[in-house]
Formats: C-alpha cells, structure tokens, sequence
C-alpha cells in the first residue's frame, strides 16, 4: 500500500453480497491504476455482505469498509469518507463496467472536470446487458427530464461508472441513502454550477447470475420524486403560475359576460384555481428561497433573480392592494344585492348574477391578496442573515488558527467543509 500522502485515486466498490465477481473488479481496478502509472487505492464499501466478499476483497489487496446502514448511497458516501484518494472512482461491483475506462475519468478529473459521467449511449451496449425497458424508455425519458429541468447536456443519467473530485464530495453534501444517489449527485451538481463532463462507458452484461439489486419501478420512482423535488420551477412555479392565469380568465369572461354559456359552477371553478395556483405558486418561490438559503444553487436564472428581489414589503404591499380591491368588490356587491332584494317583486332565493359574479371576482381577489401577504412574512424569514457568516478565529497558545472545518481543499480557494445540503 503506498504512503497516505502519496495516493491520488481512490476506486470505490459499492458491496453487498459479490463473491464471484468482487475478486475480479478489484484485480481489474488495480491494474488498470498501475498501467496508466496512478499512484491509488481500491476501497470496497461492504453494505452488509453474508458471504465470502469481505475476505476475498481482503486478500486482494482492497480496504475494506463495513458500512452497517443499507442502501447504494449509504454504501458509497462511506467509502467516499474512508477513502484517501485526491479523486474519487466508483463503478459497480458486478463486472458490468470495465475498470480499464479508470483512467478516462482520472483524465478529466485532472483537467479541472467536477463530475465525469459515464455514458453506455456513447459508448458500448453489449447484448443482453440492459434490459430492452430501461434502454428504450426508462433512461431516456429520464435524461430528458433532467436535462430539460435543469439546463444539463448530459446523454446518460444513470451510468453507474462515474468519477468526481473530493471537493465536489464535500460540496454536494450527499445525503440520499438508497440509489436515488446517482440523481441527487447529478441535480446538486447541475444546481451548484460545478463542471460536468462526459466519456464514452461500455457496458458489459453483469456476471453475479442472479437478480440484481436494482427494481424498476421502486429505483424509478425513487428517481423521478427527487428530481421533481429539486426542480421547483417544475414542479410548483410553472404549473402554479398556469392554474392562476386559466382562473382568471375564466372569472374575468364570466363576469364580463364574454362566455353566456358557463354560468356561477364554472366561475366557482375558475375562483378555485386562482387560489390554487397562487398557493402553488407560491410554495416555488419559498423553495427557491430554501434552495439559497442552504446554498444548494449558485448559478441564478431569471426566476431566481426575479425571487431575489422580492421583499416583505414589496409582496406585502402587492397583497394588501389587491386585498383592498377584492373588499371593495365585495363591498360593492354586497350593496347591489341589499338593493335588489328590496325591489317590488323579489322572492327569496333569487340571485342577482351580476352581483354575484362581482362578489365571486372580489373573493378571488381578497384571497389572493390575504395570500401574498400571510406568504411575504414568512419568506422574509430567508433575509434574515444568521450570525458568524465567517469562520472564527480561534487563539491556540497565543497563535491564531483556522476554525476547525475550514481547511482548504486542494487547489481550491473554499472551504473544503462547505455547507451541506439538507
């Protein structure tokens, strides 16, 4: 084993029950570092095998790691923290990806690359090696997705081969214990502006002989709902801000009377997806706000410049104006409804529809007002800046030192322990 000091890349092995092919991929690893004349290590992160993987990963030369807690992302971030290695390798244990492609992902990472992607499309597909569902549908309708979400270029989202710096680790902050890991390595990264490249991967058929880890349908979903909660945009913002344009324009035609065929239901419909949308619309905006809360984004779009400079008093203001209109529709209406009860003639029950469509306009509007303003206060709760922005200075022995946490990481100018995400 070469000194600490002196290892530069750490290949990972997620682990759990892979005696017949661990032996292998470790072999492998190793002679794809030493061909390429990379001084590393090969680290197997043990998710609670029962049978002989430990021992043989032991006698191949790798550091073994138990990792007590299940799961694909609990696997991997351990091995990542045990691991000594300056860049960080990992691929699966199941012979599927060729250790030999090491030393492209080595090669980017050097080249400045924060993440490096492992690509099958780009490269090689052997026969029988991905199922025909996750080839044609699943991994590309999911690529798709993140790509158009978050603004990516990447042709594989689901490559199980990939390579990523030690700072880029500590600055994701990884936190999803299942295989939903690969997604959220992938959405932190796009969110946080770090470079992500791509090289060609092949992918081999699998050489365990038995039903992999992986379930469709459970990983899938697993996938597709952490997506969705890191796009706000998609997932609150545009379809928030779509349900209250549609309400509007069905509470405006119907109290201007351009529609004579929907009456007082459709208008309680359109009222119902103005309030809607604008709640919806407002949970993206206080996400966007969690999301800078946490630092979980530094590239800013147009919403988030647009999110950025709302205030307290400017939502507060906006709210209270169209409070004020709603009441005073409602005043209004309330007026021309005691008047037209008391014409000769009237029989209880009758409605006024022209006050009433008023009074439905002035409802949506006073709701919507109450709305913006109860929701201003509470996202003024993300401008309140916390204390101790820097890090301390600590006096040892009459000398000042770095607070413990701030270290710098290698070749770059922050702090290697950056915030976490939650």
């Amino acid at each position: 084993m070469s000194p600490e000091r002196e290892i530069e890349v750490s290949v990972v092995f997620p682990c759990l029950n892979e005696e017949r092919t661990i032996g292998a991929c470790i072999r492998e690893a190793r002679r794809a570092l030493e061909q390429a004349g990379e001084v590393g290590e090969v680290v197997v992160a043990d998710n609670g095998s029962t049978d002989r993987s430990r021992e043989i990963a032991r006698a191949e030369g790798a550091r073994v790691v138990d990792v007590p807690d299940r799961g694909y992302g609990n696997a991997l971030c351990s091995g990542f923290e045990e691991s000594r290695g300056r860049f960080l390798v990992f691929l699966d244990s199941d012979l599927s990806y060729d250790p030999a492609h090491i030393p492209r992902f080595v090669e980017e990472l050097r080249k400045g690359a924060d993440l490096v992607m492992g690509s099958r499309f780009r490269g090689t597909i052997h026969e029988g090696a991905m199922p025909s569902l996750h080839r044609y549908l699943g991994t590309p309708v999911m690529t798709r997705l993140v790509n158009l979400f978050f603004g990516s270029a990447i042709s594989d989202v689901n490559c199980g081969m990939r390579g990523l710096s030690r700072y880029a680790f500590r600055r994701l902050g990884l936190r999803s214990g299942g295989m939903e890991l690969a997604s959220e390595m992938i959405l932190k990264a796009a969110s946080l502006g770090l470079r992500i490249v791509e090289v060609p991967t092949d992918l081999r058929k699998d050489q365990r002989g038995r039903r992999p880890h992986l379930r469709s349908l459970r990983d899938g979903w697993r996938h597709l709902r952490y997506m969705l909660l890191f796009s706000p945009n998609w997932l609150f913002v545009v379809p928030g801000i779509a349900l209250t344009l549609g309400g509007l324009l069905v509470v405006m035609a119907i109290v201007l009377g351009v529609s004579p065929f929907f009456g007082l239901l459709t208008c309680l419909a359109g009222l119902a997806m103005t309030v809607l949308g604008v709640q919806t619309t407002l949970l993206g905006v206080a996400t966007h706000g969690f999301a800078q809360l946490r630092r979980l984004k530094s590239r800013r779009g147009r919403l988030d410049r647009f999110v950025g400079g709302l205030t307290l008093e400017k939502g507060a203001l906006l709210g209270g104006l169209l409070a004020a209109g709603g009441t005073t529709l409602l005043v209004t209406a309330a007026v021309r409804i005691a008047q037209f009860m008391r014409q000769p003639g009237y029989d209880a029950g009758q409605l006024d529809l022209p006050s009433t469509k008023l009074a439905l306009l002035g409802t949506t509007l006073f709701v919507t007002g109450v709305q913006i303003v109860v929701s201003s206060f509470f996202l003024g709760l993300f401008n309140i800046e916390p204390r101790g922005r820097h890090p301390a200075r600590v006096v040892v022995d009459g000398a000042l030192a770095r607070a413990p946490g701030a270290e710098r990481a290698p070749g770059r100018d922050v702090p290697r322990e950056a915030p976490s995400a939650p």
